[in-house]
């Protein structure tokens, strides 16, 4: 994953930086009231492009898992409205029309707490225009789901960049595999992921690996099965390994079969040739 540019812990600084206004109330003209709740942080971590609005205009909820959970903390900050609506279509929305004429002097988004860090330093970012310097490719990722959720396309092109550099680790990669196509940068990670999952795990048969690659989504295993020469493994070494991780990974058993029969088993050698032999019979 490692390209030429900027190295990661380089400060590059997006536009024009209003850092000396960040959670300032001399400079600002509203107050954001952040609720942090509770939530799974495996299903948080699936990203799913919704519409984050709000039926009372000015408490955002990102998911109905966040809505319904408890809230464990609260963070109020000082903000500027025009800076965050001029990075942000998602804050210029919401403060052009989404609030009550009563609550003009506050805003309220209700946020998980998988979510808090990478958020807090999405706001810091819209104001600074730079990310604090980091080596962990998880907590860039993080950001960018953050930058793509709040629709501040700067932070997602520069977290794409950070990302194309750092060495990627299984769980970046998972994480990548997982970024929806809507973000620019997601059709060159995921295929830099399915790259790194097939080169780290050649090897995929070997004890090694088991526990590790029971974790892998589906996208990395096709990626190991359709890009390594599997003519030179045992044939049924490589079908046993695919049923396993399917049991792993997919409980409900029609689920299971529809995955190995329209995705997996066609990769295996074992079951290509007993396919070539029904159809010359």
């Amino acid at each position: 994953m490692a390209g030429v540019g900027v190295g990661p812990e380089e400060v590059v600084v997006v536009g024009e930086s209003f850092e000396f206004a960040f959670d300032k109330e001399a400079f600002s003209d509203k107050k954001l009231r952040v609720e942090v709740v509770g939530s799974d942080d495996a299903a948080s971590r699936k990203r799913r492009r919704e519409d984050d609005k709000s039926d009372e205009g000015e408490c955002v909820d990102s998911s109905s898992i966040v809505m319904a959970a408890p809230i464990l903390r609260v963070t109020t900050m000082h903000i500027n409205s025009a800076i965050l609506a001029a990075k942000s279509p998602f804050f210029f929305k919401l403060f052009s029309n989404g609030m009550k004429e009563s609550d003009k002097g506050q805003a309220t988004l209700r946020i998980s707490d998988s979510e808090e860090n990478a958020f807090m330093e999405l706001l810091y970012f819209i104001y600074s225009g730079k990310l604090t310097p980091t080596t962990e490719p998880t907590h860039l990722v993080d950001i960018l789901m953050a930058a793509d959720k709040f629709e501040v396309v700067s932070c997602i092109k520069l977290c794409g960049q950070q990302l194309t550099i750092l060495p990627m680790t299984p769980e970046s990669a998972v994480l990548c595999l997982d970024l929806p196509y809507s973000i620019s940068m997601a059709p060159a990670l995921a295929e830099a992921a399915k790259k790194f999952f097939a080169e780290r795990y050649k090897d995929f048969l070997s004890t090694k690996f088991q526990d590790e690659l029971m974790r892998i989504p589906l996208a990395g295993i096709v990626a190991i099965l359709s890009r390594n020469d599997l003519g030179i493994l045992s044939e049924e070494a490589v079908f046993d390994f695919v049923l396993r991780w399917a049991d792993s990974q997919y409980p409900n058993p029609e689920e299971r079969r529809k995955i190995l029969s329209s995705q997996l088993l066609p990769l295996v050698p074992l079951v290509r040739s007993r396919v070539r032999t029904i159809v010359l019979e």
